[in-house]
C-alpha cells in the first residue's frame, strides 16, 4: 500500500486546513515519506460548499459513514467536544482503523479509555495536535525526555488568550475588542469560553502533566482561572510595575505532591514568557538531567494545527504501508498510578487589582481582611482613576499559599463597595 486514504470528521478551520495541506503537499509528502495521502471522505453536519470539498472526496453528514467506509484507512477527529467524539474514536478503533485527533478535551477527560482501547487493538492514536498546536511537545514528552526524571512543565498553552492579552497591551484596546478581532482572524470560536476561561489550557496541562510525571490526573483537580475579567486598566497597572500579564499553566512535582494550576500571572518584562506575543505558545520542560528547555511556536489557527495533524497522519501512514501498525504506550494513562496533588501549595507572591466605589475607609477595611488571614502587604498604591466614581488599587503581598489568598479574595469580593471582582495574579 502506497496510498493511504483519510476520512476527516469535522470540517471547521482545522479540518479544512488538514484537507488543504494534504492536497497541496501530496507530492512533497510522498517524496519524504514514500506514502501518498488522499482525502477520501469529509464529514460535517452542516452543508459544505462544493469548492471546499477536496478533489476525489465525497461529503457526508454522519460520522458513522466514515467509520464504515471500506476505502478509509485512517480517521481524523477534529469535531471537538467529548460525547460524540468519544463515540467516533471508539468506533474507529473497534473497526481496526487508527485515529489522529486534535481534541485535548477528549483526551484530558477520557484518555485512559481511548488509549486502553487502542492498546487492546494495537492501533496508534496520533494526538500531537491536541497540545500547543505547532509545537511538537507531545513527541518531546513521549520520546526525547523519556530517559529523564521530569519535575516541571509550564508555559503559555493557549494562543487565543495570548493573542488577546498582547493586543490589549500593545495597542491599548479593551478585552472585548481584542476578542472580536481574535474571532475575525479565526483564532477564537463563536463561543470563546474554553479559551478565555482557561479550560483549553487546563486540558492541555492535564495531558502534559500526566505524560511528564507518569500518573493519572483529573481535570477537576486543576484550579483554573481565565482572563475574561481582565481590563485595559489592569494591563496598564501591571505595565507600570515593569511587568505584563500572561495566562500560565503550571505543573510541578514536589515532595508534597503535584502543584498544578492555570492562572493569569504577572510576568516580569525581562522574562522569556513576557516576550511571547500574539498567538504563539511557549512550553518550558524541566528535568534532573536536561535542565530547563523551552519550546516555542504558533498555538492557534487552522493551518498550524492542521499541519501537525498531517504529521501524525504521515507517521501512521508509514507504519500502515509497511504493515507495522502498533499502539503507543503513553506515559501517565493506561495502568498508571494516581498522582498525588498537593493540597497546600508552597507560598508565592500575589498581585491584587481592586476596583471600588469612591468611599472613605476602604483601604482600612481591606487591610483588616489581610491581617485577619495573616497576610503581609508588600505594597499598596492607588492607580489612575477608571472614572470619577471609582478607585483603582494595586496591592502586592508577601508569599502566601493559594488556598489562603483565595479565601482572602472571597472576603474582599463580599464587600458592597467592590465594583467588580478582584483581579488576582500570581507573581512569577
Amino acid at each position: 500500500m502506497r496510498t493511504v486514504h483519510v476520512g476527516i470528521v469535522g470540517f471547521g478551520a482545522v479540518g479544512r486546513a488538514t484537507a488543504k495541506i494534504i492536497s497541496q503537499h501530496a507530492d512533497l509528502i510522498e517524496r519524504r515519506s514514500g506514502v501518498r495521502l488522499e482525502v477520501a471522505i469529509i464529514c460535517r453536519r452542516s452543508s459544505v460548499k462544493p469548492q471546499d470539498v477536496p478533489s476525489g472526496a465525497r461529503c457526508v453528514s454522519d460520522w458513522r459513514e466514515v467509520v464504515r467506509a471500506p476505502e478509509v484507512d485512517v480517521i481524523v477527529e477534529v469535531m471537538g467536544g467529548t460525547t460524540e467524539s468519544l463515540q467516533l474514536v471508539r468506533s474507529a478503533l473497534e473497526s481496526g482503523k487508527p485515529v489522529a485527533t486534535a481534541n485535548k478535551n477528549l483526551l484530558a477527560e477520557h484518555g485512559d479509555q481511548v488509549f486502553a482501547l487502542a492498546l487492546s487493538r494495537n492501533l496508534p492514536v496520533g494526538f500531537e495536535a491536541s497540545v500547543a498546536s505547532s509545537i511538537p511537545i507531545v513527541r518531546v514528552m513521549h520520546e526525547s525526555t523519556a530517559g529523564d526524571q521530569l519535575f516541571a512543565v509550564r508555559g503559555i498553552l493557549n494562543g487565543t488568550a495570548n493573542y488577546i492579552l498582547t493586543q490589549m497591551e500593545n495597542r491599548g484596546i479593551e478585552f472585548d475588542k481584542a476578542l472580536l478581532e481574535a474571532q475575525a482572524e479565526g483564532y477564537a470560536e463563536a463561543d470563546p469560553s474554553l479559551d478565555i476561561d482557561g479550560v483549553d489550557s487546563r486540558d492541555k496541562l492535564c495531558i502534559l502533566a500526566r505524560m511528564a510525571f507518569g500518573g493519572r490526573l483529573s481535570v477537576s483537580q486543576i484550579p483554573t482561572c481565565g482572563i475574561r475579567h481582565i481590563r485595559i486598566a489592569d494591563v496598564h497597572a501591571v505595565n507600570r510595575r515593569d511587568s505584563t500579564i500572561r495566562l500560565i499553566g503550571s505543573a510541578e512535582n514536589t515532595e508534597s505532591g503535584v502543584e498544578v494550576s492555570v492562572h493569569p500571572w504577572m510576568i516580569s518584562r525581562q522574562s522569556l514568557l513576557a516576550r511571547v506575543q500574539d498567538v504563539n505558545n511557549a512550553v518550558f520542560v524541566s528535568g534532573s538531567k536536561i535542565g530547563t528547555q523551552m519550546f516555542y511556536g504558533r498555538g492557534a489557527g487552522g493551518d498550524a494545527t492542521g499541519a501537525v495533524v498531517v504529521s501524525d497522519l504521515i507517521e501512521i501512514a508509514r507504519d500502515l504501508a509497511h504493515g507495522q501498525l502498533r499502539a503507543k504506550n503513553v506515559s501517565g494513562f493506561v495502568d498508571s498510578p494516581e498522582l498525588k496533588v498537593c493540597e497546600n501549595p508552597r507560598p508565592v507572591r500575589w498581585y491584587l487589582g481592586l476596583n471600588t466605589k469612591d468611599e472613605r475607609g476602604i483601604v482600612t477595611r481591606v487591610a483588616e481582611v489581610f491581617a485577619w488571614h495573616d497576610i503581609h502587604i508588600e505594597s499598596l498604591g492607588q492607580e489612575p482613576r477608571v472614572s470619577k466614581d471609582e478607585l483603582s488599587l494595586g496591592i502586592t503581598v508577601e508569599p502566601v499559599s493559594e488556598p489562603v489568598i483565595r479565601r482572602t479574595v472571597d472576603a474582599i469580593n463580599a464587600f458592597d463597595f467592590m465594583v467588580r471582582p478582584v483581579l488576582l495574579l500570581r507573581i512569577e
